[in-house]
């Protein structure tokens, strides 16, 4: 089996979250759970041992988790069979065509490539510009619409202040990375809600409590009975983040039980609540976090942006606090997009995401969330079929599947996926 993987980055595995050079950018999942091979989940605890790094419970700086993928990666090469071949090039797709049972891959190098089976792993895309009625000033240098852009932070002064867009993990790593940089300048997120990230806390196991077989299939109901559980463990001394990690494994099982209707009325009401104690912090970040906002330095609000007045000083940034029908100024050096991905793929300019659609190989999910599939992770085209040659996983999967962005589900789909391919080949 002859297998290309097309990547444009020099180092394939690192990606946007495990790309960072900065030791403060921590996994937001302890060690114990991160391994990168379903069959053994202590894995990577083991690859730290190493490293002298010792512990399950240790969160580890994100870009030694990149090394450790591009170790698994490189033995996994060396430990494949002689009939199994991994070509390697640093270039992008942009187009897709099918040709015959397969496809052709066409590169923006202008290259083409001929393949059977085309597996669409395309990660988190940046986050789109906040909708403003006057969208001038994303054009200005005073905007960074890409938080890890290489120049986010070029030419801030220490004490300028700087305003996040969002609330989230990637607020929290641009704030952390502002802190180490020894910035002083006064740092406001503002974000819809205003909610930051919960800190992780070890407890005991909490026991399942709740199967999709008997949950009911509406949101307001399955809140309601999260949070009787919570209550329930609290008397029995469980912290609420057990309750939460014991409804993981039914997560997405859960998630496709909700008709249509529902899981829009969760991303509507419930998903912020939902993605701020799910999605944690680990420990020391929270910590650093915590201690900011108490000195001030950081000064979370909630509320819309509704405008932007640049000026020769600065930028004025204008929102409006949520309940409010005032609006505030804030004046800011920069303003930072940390909203997080951009999952509505019909505002991708990527130009295979493009191409994609308008060749009909592919469409949106109902929710806007990523890209239709069946339960295999085969596309569906524009017309509800699904592809004989065209699968994703992950991030695109995430309106059917919902929990489909960490490792633990990442790696199962990877090697579901495999296996599959293996056996139609």
């Amino acid at each position: 089996m002859a297998i290309t993987l097309i990547e444009p980055q020099p180092l394939p595995g690192r990606g946007i979250a495990y790309g960072t050079d900065h030791e403060c950018h921590l996994l937001n999942v302890p060690a114990g759970r991160m391994s990168a091979v379903p069959d053994d989940p202590r894995h990577f605890s083991r690859w730290l041992s190493h490293w002298d790094i010792y512990g399950a419970g240790y969160f580890a700086p994100r870009k030694l988790y990149g090394i450790y993928v591009q170790a698994v990666l490189e033995t996994a090469i060396a430990q494949a069979s002689a009939n199994a071949q991994l070509e390697r090039m640093r270039n992008e797709a942009v187009a897709i065509l099918p040709k015959g049972s397969g496809a052709v891959i066409h590169l923006k190098t202008g290259q083409t490539i001929q393949a059977d089976q085309v597996v669409l792993a395309l990660g988190n895309f940046p986050p789109s510009d906040p909708d403003v009625t006057d969208r001038s000033f994303y054009q200005s240098q005073r905007y960074v619409s890409h938080p890890w852009a290489p120049d986010a932070l070029d030419h801030l002064a220490p004490t300028d202040p700087v305003v996040l867009v969002g609330s989230g993990l990637t607020m929290v790593d641009l704030v952390l990375t502002l802190k180490a940089r020894g910035h002083q300048g006064t740092i406001h997120g503002i974000s819809r809600y205003g909610r930051l990230p919960q800190s992780h806390r070890f407890s005991a196991s909490y026991p399942p409590f709740l199967t999709a077989a008997e949950a009911p299939a509406s949101t307001r109901i399955l809140l309601r009975r999260i949070r009787r559980e919570v209550e329930r463990a609290a008397v029995a001394g469980y912290d609420w983040r057990a309750v939460i990690d014991a409804l993981r494994p039914e997560t997405q099982a859960l998630w496709q039980v909700l008709p249509l209707v529902e899981r829009r009325r969760f991303l509507r009401h419930v998903r912020s609540y939902w993605d701020v104690h799910r999605h944690r912090a680990a420990p020391e970040a929270a910590a650093a976090i915590e201690q900011l906002r108490r000195s001030e330095q950081l000064r979370v609000h909630a509320g819309r942006i509704c405008a932007y007045r640049e000026q020769h000083d600065g930028v004025w940034v204008t929102y409006r606090p949520r309940r409010s029908n005032t609006v505030v100024e804030l004046q800011a050096s920069r303003v930072i997009n940390c909203t997080g991905p951009e999952s509505d793929y019909c505002k991708l300019q990527h130009p295979l995401i493009r191409n994609l659609l308008a060749a009909g190989l592919a469409r949106p999910d109902p929710l806007c969330l990523g890209l239709d599939t069946d339960a295999e992770g085969r596309l569906l085209d524009a017309r509800g079929y699904a592809s004989t040659f065209l699968y994703t996983l992950g991030a695109p999967c995430k309106g059917r599947l919902w929990e489909t962005t960490a490792v633990p589900e990442i790696r199962g789909q990877a090697q579901a996926l495999a296996q599959r391919l293996l056996h139609t080949g």
